[in-house]
């Protein structure tokens, strides 16, 4: 949660992967003054970081994953057949749509888009194996232009901080509707059970302004598992000031359901998902064939 200057110079650290202390540092300082903001902290800006310039950002590997409409960016290996990414990209990009920190272990065939055109490229760190299709423009560099241990350390105490803040509504559930009622504030915080968003339910929304940003910190079962499959249609439309906050979960599923909004899932493992999610995920690693949309959080003001 820092600062508009700070937020800015941390989103240019990629460049420069040996500011990942200074970065740790000054995260670091912001956990330890978190405490004394307490019923205040939600005033505090929620940003995602450099990870808010992908549709998906991983720590680990990335396999399985047919179509991805933003950027993509993964600090481990990437293992894929005929993937479409970056097909949303906003016109006038300059970046690369793909970022591999790892190695190039398959890309048979698929598309890299930028601007709505087949003309962007892909950058890797590793090694490029004869199973990547020769018609991907995709660029060996020497140093990520990501530095995913830094950006880590940071999401993982975001993730810790917003799991901390007092919630500003209350959760119900009558019957197959759970219900979120909140307090007419300009940041919403909820705190959810891992039963409370399984497939068989249904959100409600009562007292939240139409251009509140909800934070939903959902804890996962006693396995550390979660099944985020509740229906969402109560958050179309508010998908891009939506952020699940899974700061518990080490595996995650996504079963047959459309995510409206954000997901910062800092340990989770992402398997055996359907369906589609309209934001951002950020977690350690994802195998499986669900899609990922374009609509990237927008930070708090």
């Amino acid at each position: 949660m820092q600062r508009k200057q700070d937020r800015q110079s941390k989103m240019h650290a990629h460049k420069t992967p040996n500011k990942g202390k200074q970065m740790f540092k000054q995260v670091w300082l912001t956990l330890c003054v978190w405490g004394s903001l307490s019923a205040a902290a939600y005033a505090q800006q929620i940003d995602l970081g450099v990870a808010a310039q992908y549709s998906g950002f991983f720590f680990g590997n990335v396999s399985k994953i047919p179509d991805i409409e933003g950027r993509m960016a993964l600090g481990g290996d990437l293992d894929v057949g005929g993937a479409s990414i970056g097909g949303r990209v906003p016109a006038g990009s300059t970046q690369a749509s793909l970022v591999v920190g790892g190695n190039l272990v398959s890309f048979t065939g698929g598309t890299i888009w930028s601007n709505g055109h087949t003309n962007s490229w892909g950058e890797y760190v590793g090694t490029k194996s004869n199973n990547v299709a020769k018609y991907h423009d995709l660029r060996k560099v020497n140093v990520s232009p990501i530095d995913f241990a830094a950006e880590r350390t940071y999401l993982t105490i975001l993730s810790q901080q917003l799991r901390d803040t007092p919630p500003t509504g209350t959760v119900s559930q009558l019957y197959a509707e759970v219900t979120l009622t909140g307090s007419n504030r300009d940041i919403e915080f909820f705190n959810l059970k891992a039963e409370q968003v399984k497939s068989t339910l249904n959100f409600a929304l009562k007292n939240i302004k139409p251009t509140a940003y909800v934070i939903l910190n959902v804890a996962a079962d006693e396995q550390r598992k979660l099944r985020l499959s509740i229906n969402m249609k109560a958050f179309a439309g508010r998908n891009q000031r939506t952020l699940f906050n899974l700061h518990d979960t080490d595996v995650l599923n996504m079963l047959n359901v459309r995510v409206e909004g954000s997901v910062l899932a800092p340990y989770a493992c992402v398997k055996d998902s359907s369906g589609h999610l309209e934001g951002t995920i950020v977690a350690a690693s994802w195998d499986n064939s669900m899609e990922i949309g374009y609509g990237p959080f927008l930070p708090t003001k």
